[in-house]
């Protein structure tokens, strides 16, 4: 079982060095920005989950477009109660603040909020669930369920739960042996490289792309699931009738059946289909 953990990108409350867990803030513009900037490698999974919050929400749609999610409101990040939206600045002389900071922090309440401890027994619990499925799952959350999620799993590296929070936008990769052992790396960031000029477009990541949690995966009939390419799900070639190259027939209606043709989704077709788009670009100035 391979899950991944991705904490959601930046909002004004991390801007502002604020306390955020159940005010429901979207991402910030610098947020939306550095996640379409440096994208993660995120793995191909069965489930995407999110706390239900809006930047999370938000987070899964810019990093794996528009697949269906699943909401589980105990990956929520903690309430802050009343010291929500504000920073250590406001609240350094508020004297329950201070007593909430004192002692064990882990066991104390804020008021109107919920402890450390609370905290992680719900996600305990969330993530147990999820466990139980036993299916490759993304969970977009927040930091401190994250941290709470690497604590618990990893408690011989000796590190606090503040220890293991991700930056926003980045998290982990976590994959668990038959045995039930579990090991973790940290999600890495897309970046081209440099001798991405000398490849065909084929052996380039741009030109393949999967979505195994779409409900009609794969689409049409394939010996090779692994290799299905759904970059191009509609066919963009559909338009050019008898000369797309693929293997159709029309129907009495005069529609095509395109249901034994698998041109656009070879891994190999991408150069091909490209090469189809002037044809394309000249039907598009007939309709103007």
């Amino acid at each position: 079982m391979k899950l991944t953990l991705i904490r959601h990108g930046l909002t004004e409350a991390n801007e502002r060095r604020c306390y955020c867990g159940s005010t429901d803030l979207p991402l910030s513009e610098k947020g939306r920005e550095a996640l379409l900037a440096k994208p993660l490698v995120i793995p191909a999974a069965d489930r995407y989950i999110t706390s239900g919050m809006r930047r999370c929400d938000e987070t899964l749609r810019l990093l794996c477009g528009g697949v269906p999610r699943r909401i589980c409101r105990g990956f929520r990040e903690i309430d802050f109660g009343a010291f929500e939206m504000r920073s250590y600045e406001e609240l350094k002389d508020d004297p329950a603040y201070l007593n909430w900071i004192s002692g064990d922090n882990e066991a104390n309440v804020p008021p109107g909020g919920e402890s450390g401890l609370q905290m992680r027994r719900r996600v305990r619990r969330a993530f147990q669930r999820v466990c139980r499925r036993d299916v490759d799952t993304v969970i977009v959350t927040h930091g401190g369920v994250i941290a709470a999620i690497m604590a618990d799993l990893f408690p011989g590296e000796g590190r606090s739960r503040y220890e293991w929070q991700s930056e926003p936008g980045h998290g982990y990769l976590l994959e668990r042996d038959p045995e039930g052992r579990w090991t973790y790396g940290r999600l890495e960031e897309k970046t081209m490289s440099s001798d991405w000029r000398n490849k065909k477009p084929e052996e380039c990541n741009y030109s393949f792309n999967q979505h195994r949690a779409c409900e009609f995966f794969p689409c049409h009939k394939t010996d090779d699931p692994d290799n299905f390419n759904c970059l191009f799900c509609y066919c963009p070639l559909y338009t050019l009738g008898s000369k797309c190259g693929g293997n159709f027939v029309y129907l009495e209606n005069g529609h095509k059946d395109c249901s034994n043709c698998l041109v656009p989704h070879r891994r190999s077709s991408y150069s091909y289909i490209i090469s189809k788009y002037p044809e394309l670009a000249e039907l598009a100035k007939k309709n103007r």
